[in-house]
């Protein structure tokens, strides 16, 4: 058996000195000169080694996880953005950017009613022939809410009736309005009611809806008073507080049963497109004590903190998919250098350093980030603009607010995906490469 092991050392001496010959030839095709040069040449022929090669498959593994993992996070970034701005413009929409009301007034309780001789000196200029309006301000609407209960052929239902002017109605409701009453005058007694409380109370534009209000006597004992105005319209605002509990009818016919007359419970402002509203040059001029202005976002703190919870699922998503690229990139890596490992060892017995191999490696993670960012970017923005577009994927209104997915694209964000998702993988990329500080130059060769 003597001849059988000297003929298998001269064979692996002939592939030790075919692989050195191979190693040699190539890095005398290199175009330019110096060891970057070198580098870069080894690292791309790697990259271009055979369509079906075993380093081919596992690169584009790796371009494949980093892809999706940058597109799942623009794509969550811009679903979610897209789910509060449409929730807080709808917000804004129906109830302002701003709200005027009376400072003693507690969240969840019946607003209460401030007398109109009480009216900001900035709302009586809007009102005044010149119509004023404060710098940034858009519109302007005054309305009373007050409870009441509301009554269909056999259905009772408790609600607030807000009272505005069907000029302000149309503003901030117009968008939401499905159908209306082609015979109804906006002179003539009105109501606005949501198409499910329509659908719950069995009525129609066309019917007559009773509301029945309670006003207190000369003894302070509440009295039932009726009024029967006509329903002019139904809207659907998506939002469940709007839609259950809010009737929308002319102003007069709710002031007709305040306690104070004429009285008002609120004043919405909606801001200008690009003129910022100054909240502090308003409240100036609100009377000490009486009135107090307030953002949407401190009106409706509710519906706002609901939607800041989105942002911890955010966050996890995000977490979870730098992860999945970063265990990609690094087991992947590692695969490839376990597969090049003759390479080093050949390199290192020519007299290459270790960060010069290392080097190597770190070109094919850039390689296959770079590839991955790229194509991840265009998926996911193709993804985004393709739902905007056509609204393909929808929603249930009844639970989400709104009738589709809504996106918005941030370039802000799909920066810090980038630049997040580059850091992540240069980590994932630096900690294989180590490695190679433990293979020797003989262990290296003879590994196959």
């Amino acid at each position: 058996m003597g001849w059988v092991g000297w003929a298998f050392k001269r064979a692996t001496g002939v592939i030790q000195n075919v692989r050195i010959a191979i190693v040699r030839s190539a890095l005398k095709e290199l175009p330019l000169k110096g060891t970057v040069a070198w580098v870069k040449f080894i690292a791309f022929r790697f990259m271009g080694d055979g369509g079906n090669s075993f380093s081919k498959n596992m690169m584009r593994l790796a371009i494949s996880a980093v892809s999706l993992s940058v597109a799942t996070m623009i794509v969550t970034i811009a679903t979610v953005k897209g789910f509060q701005n449409g929730i807080r413009n709808k917000v804004v929409q129906v109830h302002g950017s701003y709200i005027v009301d009376h400072a003693a007034n507690v969240e969840g309780a019946e607003p209460m009613v401030v007398s109109s001789i009480h009216l900001p000196k900035f709302v009586n200029q809007a009102q005044s022939p010149q119509g004023i309006l404060p710098a940034g301000v858009k519109h302007m609407a005054i309305s009373a809410s007050k409870a009441c209960i509301v009554k269909g052929d056999s259905e009772l239902d408790g609600v607030v009736a807000k009272g505005m002017s069907h000029r302000d109605f149309q503003f901030g409701m117009s968008g939401f309005v499905t159908k209306r009453c082609a015979g109804a005058e906006p002179d003539s007694k009105w109501v606005y009611i949501s198409q499910a409380m329509a659908d719950r109370l069995r009525l129609d534009t066309g019917d007559q809806l009773t509301l029945v209000f309670f006003v207190n006597d000369s003894f302070g004992r509440g009295r039932p008073r009726a009024a029967r105005p006509l329903i002019a319209g139904l809207f659907e605002t998506g939002i469940e507080q709007i839609d259950n509990q809010v009737v929308y009818t002319d102003l007069s016919l709710v002031q007709k049963y305040l306690d104070v007359k004429p009285g008002f419970t609120q004043i919405e402002i909606w801001e200008a497109d690009h003129t910022p509203i100054d909240p502090l040059a308003l409240s100036m001029q609100l009377p000490a004590g009486m009135l107090r202005i307030s953002d949407s976002r401190q009106f409706h703190r509710q519906i706002y903190d609901w939607l800041a919870i989105l942002n911890t699922n955010v966050w996890v998503i995000l977490i979870l998919m730098a992860l999945v690229a970063i265990i990609a990139m690094s087991t992947i890596l590692l695969i490839l250098m376990v597969e090049k490992t003759a390479f080093v060892g050949i390199a290192q017995a020519m007299g290459s350093s270790i960060g010069q191999i290392q080097r190597v490696f770190l070109w094919q993670s850039a390689y296959i980030v770079s590839i991955g960012v790229v194509l991840g970017n265009l998926l996911a923005i193709a993804l985004c603009l393709f739902q905007d577009k056509t609204h393909f994927l929808t929603l249930n209104q009844d639970v989400y607010f709104v009738k589709y997915v809504m996106v918005d694209l941030d370039p802000w964000s799909i920066l810090l995906v980038n630049v997040g998702i580059i850091a992540a993988s240069i980590i994932a990329a630096v900690l294989p490469v180590q490695w190679i500080k433990r293979m020797t130059p003989s262990r290296a060769i003879r590994f196959q």
